[in-house]
């Protein structure tokens, strides 16, 4: 009795120091003023979606602003991460940009608690050693995955530990409901999650019928399962199956590197690896048990190495959750090892090695290694890494894309000449109206060329994964941009032909500055006048929409 006491003490002191350290990044503050730690355009991308689906009251449609202004495009996203977000936004009082931040990581240390309980059902002494590695979650280069908006894979990967769980309790009464519910909620989050749930299904069934341990009513109760996930999934994987999988196929690759993102590699576990591999090891000879955390690890391990034949961006996405899928190898590991000297194993030691695992995955022991100015924690020992970070946005370029939303007509069209955030385009789409920016490459072209001109090369950003699609009726489909002129997406535009043009005054280059506050003052020579000003970003209204709105010139 008294060590279930420990254990429930353990969990939430556990649950407490996961809830400070995901705080960290955000000031351990809730609500911002703008959305805070957003890394990445991605970040953006699911954020204003939330939004629109909350100015909207559905998802039936993406908003014309995202899906570069084509109106009553289906809204092709998995839903489930959007309408949590709105719901909590209009529970809590916060903002969507907090709200689905907020969602992500209280869902992600959840899934480390019910990892616990999974592993709990093996061994509570193992369950117990293994937890700390779950602070790697939020060590580098995972943190990426949260910084760079990776949210409805970590959200959906939650949901497919919930999944996992739900297995291993099949024998409870109505079961089924509890596994169709979590796998449904991991194929309306992130789709692609499905596959590994099947993929640990088929191992965790097939060794179940191996070791003879599959019984005709735990089969009777999976196909129950089935039927029930599909019924509730049905409506969104039609949707699906016209939007993803038939633009984004299946096809045979070798992606050793994740291009463009910095991906976790096994060999990021450094030392950790040593009872990491032993767990393994160790492991099999319990496999014929058929204990659900040992055949889960195993399952997303391959699944974390399945880039090597074709899934690429999904697997490595699967690597995110390595330290909580694998903890159970990391814990085994351990204990199997220490337990060949250590005769009779007591509660103290679990309370040692799982002390020991946190202060040095925490970070909190450094020594004094100099690398690059910077005092780094013990080498080839990962830990958590995530430090306070305002990320792309701020309050000014905020100020500015609130008022074009709040002060304009929605069917104003708008322009953003060069601004060092606008790379990162889906921030812009907190616009709320249909909007193209300035071409980098062609803008500094013209500066070099010292040219004013009518019209520049420029981009209509937008959302196309999934492809922006019509729903002519259930079942059938139609690609919204098929008619669309070669050059809708990128190429030569006249800058006449919009409402506002947003200039930033700051830049990290001072010419490319220089050159906005140049046009902004030829486009005043021909009426445009200034709307909006704050210490970075001002904006101005074209008076002579489709007129000659600026005249071009040298200088």
């Amino acid at each position: 009795m008294a060590k279930i006491e420990f254990d429930k003490i353990m969990l939430l002191v556990f649950f407490a120091l996961m809830l400070f350290l995901a705080g960290i990044p955000f000031e351990h503050k809730i609500r911002h003023d703008f959305p805070f730690g957003y890394g990445a355009s991605d970040s953006f991308q699911h954020q204003i979606r939330a939004e629109a689906i909350k100015d909207m009251g559905n998802f039936k449609y993406e908003a014309p602003y995202i899906s570069k202004g084509i109106s009553n495009s289906v809204g092709r996203y998995p839903p489930l991460i959007y309408h949590l977000a709105v719901i909590f936004s209009y529970a809590s009082g916060i903002e969507t940009y907090d709200s689905i931040y907020f969602i992500v990581l209280f869902f992600v240390i959840i899934a480390a608690l019910v990892m616990f309980i999974i592993v709990g059902n093996f061994s509570k002494t193992v369950a117990l050693i293994s937890l700390p590695i779950s602070i790697l979650i939020f060590s580098k280069p995972i943190t990426a995955g949260i910084l760079w908006g990776h949210w409805p894979s970590l959200l959906s990967q939650s949901f497919l530990i919930l999944f996992f769980w739900s297995v291993m309790r099949m024998e409870i009464k109505n079961s089924f409901l509890l596994f169709a519910i979590s796998l449904s909620a991991v194929a309306l989050t992130h789709t692609s999650e499905m596959f590994f749930a099947f993929l640990f299904l088929f191992l965790f069934f097939g060794v179940k019928l191996f070791a003879k341990r599959f019984s005709k009513g735990e089969f009777k109760n999976l196909l129950l399962s089935l039927a029930v996930f599909f019924a509730i999934s049905f409506y969104y994987l039609i949707i699906f199956q016209n939007t993803w999988a038939s633009g984004d196929s299946y096809s045979f690759a070798i992606e050793p590197v994740w291009k463009g993102n910095p991906g976790f590699y096994i060999a990021g576990f450094g030392l950790l690896l040593i009872p990491i591999i032993a767990g393994i090891l160790f492991s099999f000879s319990k496999l014929k048990e058929a204990h659900a955390c040992l055949i889960l690890a195993f399952a997303m391990l391959l699944s974390g190495f399945l880039n090597y034949i074709g899934f690429g961006l999904r697997s490595f996405q699967i690597r995110f959750f390595w330290p909580i899928y694998l903890s159970v190898f990391f814990g085994f590991g351990i204990y199997a090892l220490f337990k060949l000297v250590i005769r009779k194993w007591n509660l103290i030691y679990t309370l040692i090695f799982f002390i020991i695992s946190a202060i040095f995955l925490i970070g909190i022991i450094k020594l004094p290694i100099l690398k690059q100015t910077e005092i780094m924690a013990i080498p080839s020992i990962p830990y958590f890494n995530m430090d306070a970070n305002q990320g792309i946005m701020n309050p000014y370029h905020w100020e500015a894309l609130n008022w074009i939303s709040r002060n304009t007509n929605e069917n104003s069209a708008i322009y953003f000449f060069y601004g060092d955030i606008y790379s990162q385009d889906a921030l812009l789409r907190n616009t709320k109206r249909v909007h193209s920016q300035i071409d980098p490459e062609d803008f500094i072209k013209s500066l070099e060329e010292r040219k004013i001109k009518k019209t520049y090369v420029s981009e209509f950003p937008g959302d196309t994964g999934g492809v922006i699609t019509y729903r002519v009726s259930f079942f059938k489909f139609e690609d919204a941009t098929k008619n669309l002129a070669a050059n809708f997406h990128f190429g030569a535009k006249n800058i006449c032909n919009f409402d506002y043009f947003v200039f930033d005054k700051i830049t990290q280059q001072k010419a490319l500055s220089q050159y906005n506050l140049l046009i902004a003052q030829q486009l005043a020579l021909k009426n445009a006048t200034k709307v909006f000003e704050n210490p970075v970003v001002f904006i101005l209204k074209n008076s002579n929409k489709g007129g000659n709105c600026i005249e071009e010139r040298s200088f």
